[in-house]
């Protein structure tokens, strides 16, 4: 995880570093939000985030906005939301443009070659919205399946605080019964 500052040791702003392929500081420090009482001086990018970042304004071959990047717990706080989202440790973007909804609905429905690409770059969330989507980079579930939401056409929903990887009981209890018979087997 990388840290950046919006100011160098000068005071002057570093909105114009480019920190990726097609996005800048600048975007970042515009989609990060703090309540009136605090300020945000640096924030943190995963590397793979940028990664998917890029990877997905090249393949969709048009322009893509950071609508929404780090928040702060209090803000969360004071939008009523649980303060463990995964924008609280930089973790998640939020990204809006022409297609791109509609780019990455497809490349869940279809586990295409974008799909794979976005999971090898460590994306493990995706959330889908009427006008933008969100993606996070957060752990993989304990047996690797996609956190995956879809409030398009709903309004005012919010989707399940899913931020800690669940256990699957079933699958790991049948995974369980298998190695089981097959360390028998083996002894």
């Amino acid at each position: 995880m990388n840290i950046y500052h919006f100011l160098d040791s000068a005071g002057r702003s570093l909105d114009y570093v480019k920190v990726s392929k097609y996005f800048t500081l600048g975007e970042f420090r515009k989609s990060s939000f703090c309540t009136h009482d605090e300020t945000i001086t640096q924030i943190p990018i995963p590397q793979n985030l940028l990664y998917a970042m890029d990877y997905i304004r090249e393949n969709l071959g048009k322009p893509v906005s950071i609508n929404s990047h780090f928040r702060t717990v209090k803000h969360e706080l004071s939008q009523g939301r649980s303060g463990r989202s995964q924008h609280t440790m930089g973790k998640a973007v939020d990204l809006s443009g022409n297609g791109i909804v509609d780019f990455i609905a497809d490349a869940i429905k279809t586990k295409n070659r974008h799909y794979i690409a976005l999971r090898n770059f460590g994306v493990n969330a995706v959330g889908l919205y009427d006008t933008f989507v969100h993606i996070d980079v957060r752990a993989p579930k304990v047996l690797g399946g996609l956190y995956f939401w879809n409030n398009r056409g709903k309004f005012n929903s919010k989707k399940k605080d899913d931020d800690d990887a669940p256990i699957d009981w079933l699958k790991l209890g049948i995974i369980g019964v298998a190695l089981y018979y097959m360390i028998k087997k083996i002894f």
